[in-house]
């Protein structure tokens, strides 16, 4: 059970993590582009299957780390309770 609830957390900050720094980026923005408004208009292009296909392997990790971070924490936790 302890890892079932471990490997929960794990995903669980997996999830959180992600969402805090997009509000975090977001609200950043937001500031910036009030105190330094642009005169012109442009667009932004997005390729979401050209950014996996040629994802560097090093990307790869950081969610890795993130669930094992959050896997370890929990599951140190638990432990300490059996």
């Amino acid at each position: 059970m302890i890892y079932v609830k471990s490997i929960l957390a794990g995903l669980l900050a997996l999830i959180l993590v992600p969402v805090c720094l997009l509000v975090i980026v977001v609200v950043g923005m937001v500031i910036y582009s009030s105190v330094h408004p642009t005169s012109g208009e442009g667009s932004i292009g997005w390729d979401p299957i050209s950014l996996w296909v040629h994802m560097n392997p090093m990307l790869w990790s950081v969610p890795l780390l993130i669930f094992f971070i959050g896997f370890i924490w929990e599951y140190r936790r638990l432990a300490k309770w059996h």
